[in-house]
């Protein structure tokens, strides 16, 4: 079975945030104390963010209604009306535009609001008002909710004001998926295995770096072998994260890995896993000649702090360092920034 590690549901909450492009929300509970920020907390703020929007009124959009009937009216569907034309009935299958609330945004909202009426960790409160919402939308349908979903959302300027309420609901949304992989879960934590959580991670770096600092291009570049020989053979060479510094002289090639021991064994003798010092030193030896380069190992803390750094030469450095997911959010974030 795969390893697992816990995870506050608040710093999920904080990695999913700058993942999904929404550093604001992480803002916006920065007075919020951390060990508050639970599933219901967050539920709690989509909520709000409803109440907002039912008062303001549901925004509404022309769809396509198909319905049969007798009476000719929109377009008329003749695939699907043939089967009655054959049998000589006074039927056909008409598609009319309707002007309606059940569009697809009202629809992530309605969704969201019944997965949390059937949540039984959340508290009674929560869903009795969640329920409350579900009963002035009527009209609006469940859909499933899927990562693809959320991707096909875009917002034009009559709907804007839905775009933190559509956030808070895919923060929930893949909070539960990351949390139920595994069963079981908590309001508090959540478990996620080495492969999501190292995804998940290398995501958020990326974001984070973007976003939290100006110094830097980021970008997860394509590296090219510099070999001669049949390269369809040769495995692909992409960074988790590379930051170039503006001045073109500099770069930093970050690496997230998770594992939930940070050392290897061989005949008695711990080591850092070999395979990721090749991996990244070849990262680094794939670089223009005139760059000064840093190599960025980052492992989950395991009640083993390692901060080392290994020079190649003057112009090439290697450093491997663990960050506890389990600290405060002002504390990762703090080092996070130091490292650069």
């Amino acid at each position: 079975m795969e390893n697992v590690f816990k995870v506050p549901i608040r710093n999920l909450f904080c990695l999913l945030s700058y993942m999904n492009e929404l550093p604001d929300l992480v803002e916006s509970l920065r007075d919020v104390d951390e060990e508050l920020i639970t599933y219901d907390f967050i539920a709690q703020q989509f909520l709000k963010e409803v109440k907002a929007l039912t008062g303001r009124g549901l925004v509404k959009n022309y769809t396509a209604l198909t319905e049969t009937t007798s009476q000719l009216g929109g377009r008329i569907l003749m695939n699907d009306s043939l089967p009655y034309l054959v049998a000589r009935q006074p039927i056909v299958v008409c598609e009319k535009d309707q002007y309606s609330a059940n569009i697809m945004l009202n629809q992530v909202m309605k969704s969201t609001l019944k997965s949390i009426c059937f949540n039984r960790l959340v508290k009674e409160e929560t869903r009795r008002i969640s329920f409350s919402y579900l009963e002035v939308m009527p009209e609006v349908d469940s859909i499933p909710l899927t990562k693809e979903l959320f991707l096909k959302i875009y917002f034009g300027r009559h709907d804007v004001h839905y775009k933190r309420m559509v956030h808070i609901a895919r923060l929930l949304h893949e909070l539960t998926l990351l949390s139920h992989k595994h069963g079981n879960w908590n309001l508090f934590e959540a478990k996620l295995d080495e492969t999501s959580l190292n995804q998940l991670f290398e995501k958020f770096l990326f974001h984070f770096y973007r976003i939290e600092q100006k110094e830097c291009r980021v970008q997860s570049e394509v590296l090219q072998w510099q070999l001669e020989g049949n390269r369809s053979l040769l495995p692909t060479m992409k960074t988790d994260v590379s930051l170039s510094h503006k001045n073109g002289q500099q770069k930093v090639v970050i690496d997230a890995k998770f594992y939930k021991n940070i050392f290897q064994e061989n005949y008695g003798k711990a080591s850092l896993h070999s395979h990721n010092l090749y991996q990244l030193f070849t990262y680094l030896k794939h670089q223009p000649q005139q760059m000064k380069l840093r190599g960025i190992l980052i492992y989950p803390f395991n009640g083993v702090i390692v901060d080392e750094t290994f020079s190649w030469n003057d112009r090439i450095t290697m450093e491997v360092m663990t960050i506890d997911l389990d600290d405060s959010w002002k504390e990762i974030y703090r080092k996070l920034l130091s490292i650069l």
